[in-house]
């Protein structure tokens, strides 16, 4: 057995171990109780928790404390609306003190969660464990749609660092044996050694895949290219925009229904797609409003603002995303109460190709951020061929240490055959239409300048 194939065993069994126990399973029975309430207990049950996370942020955090306490469960959301204002991304890093617990030192029981997100700055969230659990369960019940039990087998195609990104040879995935999980590195799921990852999905015959649209997207085109099909009977997909035609030939290639997620690092919102086609906004996860750009509700296309249920460790209380839907009526046919959504619109992202020429999705850009400090906003550029040009915003501590950790991070999580230029910049301006590209791809504009 290789070291890295230790590392791995530890670390999966160790995850197996705290997230899929007793407690877990315990809060997945209650939440498929969820499933067959009626909409007006849902929305009861959505007024408790609603009502026990606004009054938890009132009593911990400064941003609040003089906010009205005297309101019951079912005024909660009214009160939400007339008194406490929506704050962003920008607020937090900008009202540390105030809108963290403790003022924004972390406790050593709290896992922290970090993210670049689309606008690459990076952001911190503290997390209980009992988030944790439930997010996992929340996941857990959504594949429960498809029929998924922990018996089945899964394979896993996303961002795991299961094999080392300069090896050349087979085998580029891990077999987790504590819940009966292949992960695949796509990182390797390059024209070199696509036939290897497809032969090895194959044999694993698995009930689900999990992916990112971007990765499920490519494993296609190289079974398309080949001629070639699998037969998954499901992909989950989640943390980019699911464009139509990748849902096209995902579904021709792997004969798979596909059934996408909508859910982010803030824990404010969390939709499923059902069986039947339908995202479905999961209103006992968190409150969820769509308002205007003047914050305003609306029945049209709106910013999506939500408000934590679960992750009390930092309740965040209307927050807003830079991704828009609109609400979608009617009832589904699947008989669940949740409330249905469009599909979700993000930034649309330019297509970037590492040193193999392979599409690197921009979930994978984000690791390369991870970690690191004193990043007021960023952008990466492709400039030639595996040519990147990441351009920074530096905050007034950036340090030579933070960019030597930006480009170890890019070489051994993201690409190690890229060259990089890191270009620090005194302004990264919108788009004319008032919009924000962090990957952009200046390849041809140059070709034909």
């Amino acid at each position: 057995m290789t070291m890295s194939s230790i590392k791995n065993e530890l670390r999966f069994g160790m995850r197996a171990m705290l997230r899929d126990n007793f407690l877990l399973r315990r809060a997945m029975d209650r939440l498929a109780v969820h499933e067959r309430m009626s909409v007006d207990e849902l929305s009861h049950y959505s007024q408790l928790r609603l009502h026990a996370s606004m009054r938890h942020a009132i009593r911990t955090l400064p941003h609040y404390a003089a906010m009205p306490t005297g309101f019951t469960p079912a005024q909660a959301a009214q009160v939400l609306r007339e008194h406490f204002p929506v704050i962003e991304k920008a607020t937090l890093l900008a009202h540390r003190a105030a809108l963290y617990p403790h003022l924004g030192r972390k406790r050593p029981w709290q896992a922290a969660g970090q993210t670049s997100g689309t606008t690459g700055t990076p952001l911190t969230i503290f997390r209980s464990m009992q988030s944790v659990l439930m997010e996992n369960a929340f996941i857990q019940r959504h594949w429960s749609w498809s029929g998924y039990t922990p018996q089945v087998t899964r394979a896993t195609l996303r961002g795991d660092m299961v094999a080392g990104i300069n090896q050349t040879s087979p085998p580029f995935w891990f077999w987790n044996r504590y819940n009966r999980q292949l992960l695949l590195s796509s990182r390797h799921l390059t024209e070199a050694h696509a036939d290897a990852i497809i032969d090895r999905l194959e044999q694993a015959a698995p009930a689900m895949l999990q992916a990112y649209p971007s990765t499920a997207y490519t494993l296609a085109g190289f079974l398309q290219r080949r001629g070639r099909r699998l037969s998954i009977p499901y992909v989950f997909t989640a943390s980019e925009p699911l464009y139509p035609h990748q849902r096209a030939l995902i579904v021709e290639r792997l004969g798979a229904t596909i059934m996408d997620m909508y859910g982010m690092a803030e824990r404010v919102a969390f939709a499923t797609e059902c069986e039947h086609g339908n995202m479905h906004l999961n209103s006992d996860y968190s409150h969820v409003e769509i308002l205007d750009e003047h914050g305003e509700a609306t029945d049209g296309e709106g910013f999506v603002v939500g408000t934590t249920y679960h992750n009390l460790a930092m309740p965040l209380l209307r927050y807003r995303l830079s991704d828009r839907t609109r609400w979608k009526p009617g009832r589904c046919d699947c008989g669940r109460p949740f409330p249905m959504i469009e599909p979700v619109t993000g930034k649309f992202e330019d297509s970037i190709t590492g040193s193999g020429g392979a599409v690197i999705s921009p979930s994978v850009l984000t690791f390369a951020f991870k970690g690191v400090d004193n990043i007021l906003k960023s952008q990466v550029a492709q400039v030639g061929a595996a040519r990147w040009e990441v351009r920074l915003l530096p905050g007034p501590a950036f340090s030579d240490s933070d960019k030597r950790k930006l480009l170890d991070n890019i070489h051994t999580m993201v690409d190690s055959g890229v060259s990089v230029d890191v270009v620090l910049k005194v302004d990264l301006p919108n788009t004319a239409a008032g919009k924000f590209r962090w990957v952009v791809n200046e390849t041809s504009a140059r070709a034909n300048g």
